[in-house]
């Protein structure tokens, strides 16, 4: 991999779950690079695409750290909230809808280039291997643990582009010369 920032190699001792998110970083970058686009990764049940998909994974990536603009009633958090944070943990999968923003966060760029986007994601991600201070509570899910949030963020990656774990097509022959 030819990216300068951390790839799943990198982090010999993280948790799978840091490690899942790593890897389907690399698979994303790679497949971008591949095809140049990550169109055909998309769920065609959102509205974003790839590139303020992957802006809109960063910006979740990164109020886990920073803390998030908005945050539904603390009642809700540690109700029905830690309800389906659970169960989704469980699950290994989460159903939400694909169009909605994070609530506060500023506008994606529509103009932002996939490959662009996918690092901007990346430098989410790193940032999250290498947090070391109190991860902040999810609008939602409330209070998750750092393993919790790697393994929510790659499942709501996994969701909004299923293309990621198809097999890769397969790349035409270059003519011999």
């Amino acid at each position: 991999m030819s990216s300068p920032f951390t790839s799943s190699t990198d982090i010999p001792d993280a948790p799978s779950s840091l490690a899942a998110l790593v890897t389907f970083v690399d698979t994303l970058e790679s497949r971008v690079r591949q095809q140049g686009s990550g169109a055909a990764l998309l769920s065609p049940r959102g509205t974003y695409s790839f590139s303020e998909t992957a802006q809109h994974a960063a910006q979740s990536i990164g109020y886990s750290m920073t803390g998030y603009p908005h945050l539904a009633p603390v009642s809700l958090r540690v109700t029905v909230g830690r309800a389906v944070k659970h169960l989704f943990l469980r699950r290994g999968a989460m159903r939400h809808n694909l169009s909605a923003p994070v609530s506060g966060a500023p506008e994606l760029d529509p103009a932002m280039p996939d490959l662009a986007a996918v690092a901007v994601l990346r430098t989410a991600v790193n940032a999250l291997v290498a947090f070391t201070g109190d991860l902040q509570p999810h609008p939602t899910y409330g209070r998750c643990t750092k393993a919790q949030v790697a393994n929510l963020q790659t499942q709501h990656l996994r969701e909004h582009l299923p293309g990621a774990d198809a097999p890769a097509a397969p790349q035409p022959a270059t003519p011999a010369r």
